[in-house]
C-alpha cells in the first residue's frame, strides 16, 4: 500500500484562539478521527463527539462555558458517538442536518439555518453523498465564513466512500456518489479560497480511499490538489471515485444503526465490562462460547489456544471491527498496563459485549496451565526455506489486493484478505504446513490465530519480518499480477 499523500502542510490547527472563538481539535489516533470544540462568549459547541466525552465537559468547565450544541455531521459508522450522553450531561440540543431521523430527540436543521454561538454563527450546510444526511457546519465570524467541519464529505486530499448508506434500487452507490459530486461543487467549492478545512477523519481512516496526512488545509489548497475538486464530469467523477474502492469493516453497519438508535452511555458501560476476573472465572466464559481476544504485542512466549491475536500496538480498532463480529461475547487478555486503553477502544467501537479481563494476565494464564497451541515461531530465513519438502508447505497471503498488485507476492502464494480468511477456509488446506505473512508481520499473527482457533495444526510464522523482507533479501521467487 502506497504511503497516504502529504496535501496540506501539517498545520498545527489543533487550538484557534480570538477575542470572538476558541477552537481545540480532538485528534484520536486509533481511529485516525477528529472531533472538535468551538466556544464563543461562554457558550460552546462539540462536533462529532466520541463516545468518551468527559473532555469535552472538562474543558468547557475549565473554561466556564456551557455547551449549546451537540452538531453531528451523520450517523457515523466507524465510531459510536457520545451526542445522547454529552446533551444529557449538558442540556445541549443534538443537531444533525436536513433529512436526519433518529429514536432520540434531535434538532434537524435546515439547509442553510444559522446557529447561534455567543458572537459567532454556525451554518449548516447540507452536503448529501457520504450519506443523505450529511452536513458540513461553516463558523461564521463577523459576517465572514472562517472554517468549515466537513465530517466524511472532504477530506485531505479525499472525499467520503459512498457506499455507506446504500437502501437497493431506491438509493444506489452511483445515485450517492452523483449526490456527493454536487455537493462538492455546489456548496464546498463555493466557500472562499482562504476558509480553513477541518475534516472528520485523517490518513488511515476507512472512512475515504486514501486520506491524505495532515490535520486541517485550506479551500484553495484543495482545489488545487484534491483530485475530487478537479475537473471533470460527473460520469468521470463517479468513477474515479468507486473505482479501487475496498470494502467497508464490517461493524460500519453496526455502528450507523447504534449511532440513530441511541447507544448505552459509556460511563455506565464502562463501570459493567471493565471487570477482572479470576483464572476459573475467565475460563468458564470460554467453555460457555466467549471469544479470547489476546492483544498482547509479543506472542512467542505462548499462543493461546482458540484466542485471536489482536495487538493493542497493531491497530486494534480497525482489525477487530474488520476481523470479529460487535456482538461477539469476548475475554480479554492484555498487559495489565494496556487493559483499560483497549477495553475503552473496544467501546468507542461498539463492542459492548466484554464480559472482562483475565487478572494477572498471560502469567496467571499459563501459570493455571491455560491451554496453549502449538505453532512454529521462526526466523524469516527458516520460514521461507521449504526446498527439503516443498509438497508439504503452502503459503498464505494476507494482504490486499491492492498490495499484490503494487509488490507482487511469493510465487503460487493462497492469497485471502485478513478478514476472510475464516469464510476461505476451504481454500487453506489443513493437512499442509501454512507458512502465513503480509506485509511486515503484524497481520500474519492475526492470520495464524485465526487459523488456530479453526483448528489448523501445522500453523508456521516468521518471528520477525514480513513480504518486504523476503523480496529485498531475495529469499523467494516473487510473482507479479
Amino acid at each position: 500500500m502506497k504511503a497516504p499523500q502529504q496535501i496540506c502542510e501539517n498545520r498545527p490547527g489543533e487550538k484557534v484562539e480570538n477575542q470572538d472563538y476558541f477552537i481545540q481539535q480532538y485528534h484520536i489516533e486509533c481511529l485516525s478521527t477528529f472531533s472538535y470544540y468551538i466556544e464563543s462568549k461562554g457558550e460552546a459547541c462539540v462536533i462529532d463527539p466520541l463516545r468518551d466525552i468527559e473532555q469535552y465537559v472538562e474543558l468547557a468547565k475549565d473554561r466556564n462555558a456551557k455547551i449549546r450544541w451537540v452538531l453531528e455531521t451523520h450517523f457515523h459508522a466507524d465510531f459510536v458517538s457520545g451526542h445522547r450522553e454529552l446533551a444529557a450531561i449538558t442540556g445541549a440540543t443534538i443537531v444533525y442536518g436536513p433529512t436526519a431521523m433518529a429514536n432520540f430527540p434531535i434538532k434537524q436543521a435546515e439547509d442553510g439555518e444559522l446557529l447561534p454561538l455567543g458572537s459567532v454563527q454556525i451554518r449548516v450546510d447540507h452536503t448529501p453523498g457520504h450519506t443523505m444526511e450529511s452536513s458540513c457546519f461553516v463558523l461564521i465570524n463577523q459576517g465572514k465564513d472562517h472554517s468549515v467541519y466537513t465530517g466524511d464529505t472532504l477530506f485531505l486530499g479525499e472525499v467520503g466512500r459512498p457506499d455507506l448508506a446504500v437502501k437497493g434500487e431506491e438509493l444506489t452507490v452511483e445515485m450517492l456518489a452523483s449526490y456527493l459530486y454536487d455537493s462538492l461543487r455546489n456548496k464546498i467549492m463555493k466557500l472562499n479560497d482562504d476558509v480553513i478545512v477541518f475534516p472528520g477523519h485523517g490518513a488511515g481512516s476507512s472512512c475515504g480511499k486514501a486520506i491524505g496526512t495532515g490535520k486541517s488545509c485550506t479551500i484553495g489548497i484543495q482545489k488545487q490538489k484534491n483530485y475530487a475538486l478537479q475537473p471533470m464530469s460527473k460520469e468521470e467523477f463517479i468513477k474515479k471515485l468507486l473505482e479501487g474502492m475496498p470494502k467497508p469493516p464490517q461493524y460500519f453497519f453496526h455502528d450507523a444503526k447504534l449511532n440513530k438508535c441511541g447507544p448505552n452511555d459509556l460511563t455506565v458501560l464502562l463501570n459493567e465490562v471493565l471487570k477482572p476476573l479470576e483464572f476459573e472465572q475467565f475460563m468458564a466464559f470460554v467453555k460457555s462460547g466467549a471469544t479470547i481476544l489476546d492483544t498482547r504485542p509479543n506472542v512467542t512466549e505462548g499462543i493461546i489456544d482458540g484466542a485471536i491475536n489482536i495487538s493493542f500496538m497493531s491497530g486494534l480498532v480497525n482489525f477487530a471491527g474488520n476481523i470479529i463480529k460487535p456482538e461477539t461475547r469476548l475475554v480479554i487478555m492484555a498487559k495489565q498496563g494496556d487493559v483499560q486503553d483497549t477495553i475503552l477502544r473496544l467501546l468507542r467501537i461498539g463492542y459492548d459485549n466484554i464480559l472482562g479481563y483475565l487478572q494477572g494476565g498471560f502469567e496467571v494464564y499459563k501459570a493455571n496451565g491455560g491451554p496453549l497451541a502449538t505453532v512454529k515461531i521462526v526466523s524469516l530465513v527458516e520460514f521461507c526455506d521449504v526446498k527439503a519438502d516443498p509438497e508439504n508447505h503452502v503459503f498464505l497471503d494476507v494482504r490486499g489486493p491492492g498490495e499484490h498488485k503494487e509488490m507482487g507476492f511469493v510465487k503460487g502464494a493462497i492469497r485471502v484478505l485478513l478478514p476472510e480468511v475464516e469464510t476461505n477456509l476451504d481454500k487453506i488446506p489443513k493437512d499442509k504446513f501454512v507458512h502465513v505473512y503480509c506485509k511486515t508481520g503484524g497481520r500474519a499473527k492475526m492470520g495464524m490465530s485465526l487459523l488456530v482457533k479453526n483448528g489448523y495444526k501445522n500453523v508456521v510464522i516468521a518471528q520477525e519480518g514480513g513480504f518486504i523482507l523476503i523480496k529485498e533479501k531475495q529469499l523467494m521467487e516473487i510473482e507479479y499480477i
